[in-house]
């Protein structure tokens, strides 16, 4: 998992079979000489861990080490039902980072809702925070209310203000259905088709979604494609992937440093 962020998303995704298989043994390996892992991995490790423990996979953990307690502090060995013998200690997380959460209902995404706030320091800058709130609501309400995941969604986020640039990275991952098998409900030609789907579900008011905090069924089924949107216009990054498909936008205003494969 240290190896997953966006721009190694592809040789990541290639080089691991999450659901394949009949081993009675799940595997995470982490990398003996390196500590950080990307919200993206972190949210990906809680969500495929609560798959395999709802289809009765044990789960085994490699090379945990002085270099894993960034993990452990990220609640990733608690959301995965693995014990962490080793102390560490807890830095103050508001204003840093969200670690692991589990989401289910809609008073859920309300409670990350307020600490991303926190997250962003963006008080004085209203019309951001509202942007990125509803990014957030809409990538969770898409779990909640299209995927079928009876673990839900899971969440985590990092503000990075060290060297280099600053930037705020958050990440929500489920072991649901998929795209494809949600959309085919209603366009039964891409079941199966995990490409054609992504291409699908970024077209506005394409899947719907029950009224909630952000709108009202008029504009529902926008939300993956403003959070693109909002990604793209900001040079920032976006990424998608549902079955054997993914989506990455990078940093950039053109349309050839998007990806789909």
């Amino acid at each position: 998992p240290t190896e997953a962020s966006i721009h190694t998303s592809r040789s990541f995704l290639f080089k691991n079979a999450f659901f394949e298989g009949d081993e009675p043994v799940a595997l995470i390996e982490f990398n003996p000489d390196y500590m950080h892992l990307e919200p993206m991995g972190l949210a990906m490790i809680a969500a495929w861990g609560a798959w395999c423990k709802r289809n009765n996979k044990e789960i085994e953990v490699r090379n945990i080490s002085k270099r894993t307690d960034y993990a452990a502090r990220m609640r990733v060995f608690q959301q995965i039902g693995i014990e962490y013998n080793r102390t560490i200690t807890e830095h103050e997380e508001i204003g840093r980072f969200l670690p692991l959460r589990n989401i289910k209902t809609q008073n859920d995404i309300r409670a990350v809702l307020a600490d991303v706030s926190a997250l962003l320091h963006l008080h004085d800058n209203p019309d951001s925070l509202a942007t990125v709130q509803y990014c957030m609501s809409e990538l969770l309400r898409n779990v909640i209310e299209h995927s079928g995941s009876p673990d839900g969604a899971f969440v985590c986020a990092h503000n990075y203000t060290g060297r280099g640039p600053h930037r705020v990275t958050l990440a929500v991952a489920d072991c649901g259905r998929g795209i494809s098998q949600h959309l085919g409900k209603v366009y039964p030609d891409i079941i199966g088709n995990d490409l054609a789907a992504l291409r699908l579900s970024m077209l506005p008011g394409i899947t719907g979604a029950i009224p909630g905090m952000y709108g009202t069924s008029d504009n529902a089924g926008a939300g993956l494609f403003i959070t693109r949107c909002i990604a793209k216009g900001t040079g920032g990054y976006f990424e998608i992937i549902s079955g054997k498909a993914a989506y990455r936008l990078r940093r950039a205003n053109t349309d050839e440093q998007s990806m789909l494969f």
